[in-house]
Parts: C-alpha cells; structure tokens; sequence
C-alpha cells in the first residue's frame, strides 16, 4: 500500500534519519523526497514503493486500518538501554 508524504516524514523522523539518508537508500533524488513529504509531489507507486522499502528497512513499520493510519519504530534492545528515559534506567 503507498504511503502518504506526511507519513514519509514522520517516519523518518522516528528513525532519527536525514532526507539524504533515504534518497540514498531508496534511490531517488532529494528533491522527490522533499516534495513528497511537503505535499509537492505524488510520486510513481514505484518510487513510493522503493521509499517505503527503504524506511522499513531502517526499522519502520506502518499501520494501515480502516480508521487508523501511522507509523511504528521498534527500539533495538541496545537502543533501550542506552535512553535517559529508559524503564530499566529509572530509579523511581
């Protein structure tokens, strides 16, 4: 399923990657990921495709349902540990 730019973005942002980041991984230029993500461009359901490969790739996980649309990014073990916030790392 294509995702929309907005959801591109948050997933990015999640992922803690730059915009160059994804158009190296997902071949395509930086001027189709910045237009796709400020509502510029539509790209091909190819491109849309290879940037969704390439952000799932980097650990994101989209949910799609009937009246729910988002992103998800599952923490590594090692990530958890290393959060300030972490549970693990709370002494209250």
């Amino acid at each position: 399923m294509p995702i929309p730019g907005f959801l591109c973005q948050a997933a990015r942002t999640l992922l803690n990657v730059s915009q160059a980041w994804l158009w190296h991984q997902a071949a395509v230029s930086k001027k189709t990921i910045n237009d796709f993500e400020n509502g510029f461009l539509e790209p091909s359901d190819e491109i849309i495709g290879r940037i969704r490969r390439a952000l799932e790739a980097g650990g994101a996980q989209f949910v799609f349902g009937e009246d729910v649309l988002g992103v998800v990014v599952y923490r590594s073990n090692e990530e958890e540990s290393l959060s300030s916030r972490s549970a693990k790392r709370r002494t209250r």
